[in-house]
């Protein structure tokens, strides 16, 4: 599905409020003018900007060619690209729901092979790249970034 620009920038502009709400809930810093909630703040005040810069640019060339969609699909997911669109979908809620008792690694691997493979890459490509970008982000954010990941199953090896 392609949205237009005006519906993107409202979704930009609604999260950009969230991200103010949550941000909001932060603690503050003792003896500091500002807190954990700076930093989301100013973002979340960069994305309600931008959406509403979308927002208004968009308005205001359909005021000039009237008649324009809001909503229309985009040609790829006509020509097949819908089940791509499933997997990545489906890989963002196995990461919710599923990482926290398997593991980030072993879920990421399959999530991506499956992507991968129906992406149509060969199989010994598809796996090579998964197994690798999972251990790669791993590497990145758990163990530069000190993001906690969660192991799972992997709970005494990694």
């Amino acid at each position: 599905m392609k949205l237009t620009d005006a519906l993107s920038g409202v979704l930009l502009m609604l999260l950009g409020l969230f991200m103010l709400w949550q941000a909001a809930q932060f603690p503050s810093f003792a003896g500091q003018p500002y807190g954990a909630a700076l930093l989301p703040s100013i973002l979340a005040g960069g994305l309600i900007l931008g959406g509403t810069l979308l927002v208004v640019r968009d308005l205001l060339a359909r005021r000039q060619a009237e008649g324009g969609v809001w909503l229309q699909l985009v040609p790829d997911l006509r020509a097949g690209g819908m089940p791509a669109l499933l997997a990545v979908l489906a890989n963002v809620l196995a990461q919710i729901w599923l990482a926290p008792r398997v593991g980030f690694i072993p879920v990421s691997a399959v999530g991506l092979l499956v992507l991968f493979l129906v992406l149509r890459l060969p199989a010994w490509v598809a796996a090579v790249l998964a197994v690798g970008t999972s251990f790669a982000c791993w590497w990145l954010f758990a163990g530069l970034l000190r993001v906690p990941l969660p192991r799972g199953l992997l709970d005494g090896v990694l």
